[in-house]
């Protein structure tokens, strides 16, 4: 690029969600194709991890510079190169950008997002050490038709746009994932490095056998269960930095899940038939119930989940945690996902009702009191999910808790 991308004085660093994908500039020349380019963005060796603020921070400034990019001029001088949408995650490492460039080669667009960085990063004070320790072209001309359309079949990114935000979003996980250095990351330590956080259980919880010979040997059953425990821990925070994502996609539209076209990383994961009561107040409630039901993982003591908002927000790290074993093939082959946390599950759990919710051949069910008292459940209407389950040891929040507001006595003497 000659003359590089235009960008206005960088915005104050803020803290706002790590993840954002946005469209930008529409592109102006219908004869070129969208190229996806994945860049990754480290700070000075020096630099600690960041803390989730810091990573907010950088997120948002990230983003907010990003906003402002208005084009790029190719290096021949003949073409410009528009950032038709972008997607901005922040980790305690670094920062993952991705980039979809509206450009005539894939030279071109290679060239034109790492032009496009480094002179983001000299326009920040706060971002000027940072570093590209990659950029690459992910998907070449599989981002034709809006950037990111592609046939069907393996690796390729699904045509929904809703599933397209969201597969992008699975396979970088980078509000929590560190970036990669020039050392490959050993993800089995790292993950096994994360279970001694876990001290509620005990590490025979985790089912480590084999479930082909029904047996395996101390040393890998022993890793297995670190690997599991350690699995919890990582998505517990996965899981809270992406609802701050989802609090603040929630915050633009001004709505409920159900009413928005945006992709929800962790509201999404909820019973989709009640998406029309996870509103911005619903997203803050859930958010501290996350936060209450994890943070005991940590404790001496296991107390199961206090409310059926903290029981699925449980649920949704354990499958959080499965899916990191498994994108990373963390686990031997003959250890199954599927049995892997049942024995979590009966520990931490009074009951599993909140799993019944999920079923749509269920559908009113929670409206049926006969069915409800018959089998002793707790209330389980969507308007009752953050009340205090009956005879629990735990509390809920007093966020979630609502006092309804006594009427004021009228003075004497008023008309009332």
């Amino acid at each position: 690029m000659r003359d590089g991308p235009r960008v206005t004085e960088p915005a104050p660093d803020g803290y706002d969600a790590t993840r954002r994908a946005h469209t930008g500039v529409e592109s102006f020349y219908a004869s070129t194709v969208d190229y996806g380019v994945s860049i990754e963005l480290t700070p000075p060796s020096e630099t600690p991890h960041l803390d989730p603020l810091q990573a907010e921070g950088a997120g948002s400034l990230l983003d907010r510079l990003l906003e402002q990019l208005d084009g790029a001029d190719a290096e021949d001088g003949d073409s410009q190169v528009f950032v038709t949408r972008y997607w901005v995650g922040a980790h305690p490492e670094g920062a993952i950008v991705l980039l979809v460039l509206d450009a005539d080669s894939l030279d071109v667009a290679e060239s034109a997002a790492r032009d496009i960085m480094r002179e983001i990063l000299d326009h920040s004070e706060h971002l000027a050490d940072w570093t590209i320790a990659k950029c690459e072209v992910g998907f070449n001309e599989r981002f034709v038709d809006a950037g990111l359309q592609a046939a069907d079949g393996p690796g390729v990114p699904p045509a929904d746009p809703a599933e397209r935000a969201r597969w992008l979003a699975e396979q970088n996980q980078p509000a929590a994932e560190p970036a990669d250095t020039d050392e490959e990351i050993d993800w089995r330590q790292y993950v096994i490095d994360h279970a001694s956080q876990l001290r509620a259980f005990d590490l025979d919880v985790f089912d480590t056998s084999d479930r082909e010979n029904d047996e395996s040997s101390g040393e890998d059953a022993d890793d297995t269960a670190k690997l599991a425990a350690g699995a919890l821990i990582y998505a517990s925070s996965l899981v809270i930095d992406e609802l701050f994502q989802d609090i603040k996609t929630l915050a633009r539209t001004n709505g409920a899940v159900a009413d928005s076209d945006d992709v929800f990383m962790v509201l999404d994961d909820l019973p989709e038939r009640f998406a029309q009561h996870y509103d911005g107040r619903f997203a803050r409630q859930f958010l501290v119930a996350t936060v209450m039901i994890t943070a005991r993982l940590t404790a001496d003591e296991w107390i199961p989940p206090a409310s059926v908002a903290e029981a699925l927000a449980l649920h949704i790290v354990v499958e959080n945690a499965k899916v990191l074993l498994d994108s990373h093939d963390l686990l031997d082959d003959d250890i199954s996902l599927e049995y892997l946390y049942n024995g979590f599950d009966d520990a931490a759990y009074e009951d599993v009702d909140h799993e019944l919710l999920y079923r749509r051949d269920l559908d009113g069910f929670e409206d049926d009191q006969d069915i409800t008292s018959s089998f002793g459940m707790s209330d389980m209407r969507v308007e009752a999910w953050f009340d205090p389950i009956a005879d629990s040891d735990a509390t809920v929040h007093p966020f979630s808790v609502h006092v309804e507001a006594p009427k004021a006595e009228p003075a004497n003497g008023s008309d009332g």
